[in-house]
């Protein structure tokens, strides 16, 4: 490989970790694995990583970023508060549609996280970054529309991201695109009422 910056090669190591974890589960990515992918030699991971912890949680967020981006976006492209969030829902379900393996991974990376005692503080902060991306999400909703939340954030923060956490574990397991779609657009709904 080409001489390349840290943070280029972190980039790339990443974006390797995420192909192998989608192709041989979690459980199963080592980090020669991740090398081979992203076609660097093993010191090159170590150099990067401080742990495979860290890289874990690199995977986390490098997925959160996929969705979270396309969402905020999308409210740019102005309307009402509900009208921002159900387009926000539908980007994210377009992602999910269309990369469910990559999602598929984030579950699997929570699971695996807890049952590695080692690993427990990703699977922790696994879902604080969920928290603080919908949160984000609801100050840039609030912000952009001049309303507020009925709710303090941390707990619609909860609420939402358990929403939709829940609807896209259900249609990755059984598969019907439509109605989990429909069961979102209503919680966005709901949520889109609790402002004033």
């Amino acid at each position: 490989m080409a001489r390349v910056s840290a943070d280029v090669r972190r980039d790339l190591l990443v974006e390797a970790a995420i192909r192998v974890m989608v192709r041989d589960g979690v459980a199963r990515t080592t980090t020669r694995a991740i090398v081979a992918e992203a076609d660097m030699a093993l010191g090159a991971f170590h150099y990067c990583f401080r742990s495979k912890a860290e890289l874990l949680e690199s995977v986390i967020e490098e997925i959160q970023a996929h969705t979270v981006d396309l969402a905020l976006a999308a409210f740019e492209e102005g309307g009402t508060l509900e009208d921002r969030l159900l387009r926000g829902i539908r980007i994210y379900w377009q992602h999910v549609l269309e990369n469910p393996d990559e999602h598929r991974v984030t579950y699997e990376l929570g699971q695996f996280a807890l049952r590695n005692p080692e690993l427990a503080d990703v699977a922790r902060k696994q879902y604080e970054l969920y928290i603080a991306s919908i949160t984000q999400i609801m100050e840039t909703l609030s912000a952009a529309t001049g309303l507020g939340w009925t709710e303090p954030l941390p707990v619609l923060a909860r609420y939402l991201i358990s929403v939709i956490d829940g609807l896209t574990l259900i249609y990755l397991n059984e598969g019907d695109a439509e109605s989990t779609l429909a069961a979102l657009e209503l919680a966005a709904r709901h949520v889109a009422g609790l402002a004033a």
